[in-house]
């Protein structure tokens, strides 16, 4: 079976409400990271589940905190078909240079932009 490392910036982290959903699809905890500096976290808007999502921008960027997972591909898109718009799955720029697959946000989406706090968990405790 084939796996790739998916990282994950909000409600999909590891003690969050929609964690679950990752291990019913066997993703597997790897580490933490931190995006290349060119995203903005915005705290989406919407009812129900607080989520997060990363906007990736052309400048005013920053480094944001993800966590990374180990998931089968065809888990990953169980995962993408099951996330609501804004979210998707795209392509990540870490700051070691990697680049992974992610939790995105389309580029329209709205929301606070709460970048300043480094990553989600800082950002829900700041609150």
């Amino acid at each position: 079976m084939r796996t790739v490392p998916v990282a994950v910036v909000a409600a999909h982290r590891r003690g969050h409400p929609l964690h679950g959903e990752l291990l019913t699809l066997g993703a597997r905890f790897l580490r933490v990271a931190r995006t290349a500096p060119v995203y903005r976290l915005l705290a989406l808007d919407g009812a129900g589940v607080a989520r997060g999502g990363l906007v990736r921008v052309a400048e005013g960027g920053e480094s944001v905190e993800v966590e990374l997972f180990t998931m089968a591909v065809g888990a990953v898109g169980e995962l993408a078909v099951s996330l609501p718009s804004p979210l998707a799955v795209g392509r990540l720029a870490l700051a070691d240079g990697d680049s992974v697959v992610g939790l995105i946000c389309e580029s329209w989406a709205t929301g606070d932009d709460v970048t300043a706090h480094g990553s989600w968990p800082a950002y829900l405790a700041a609150r």
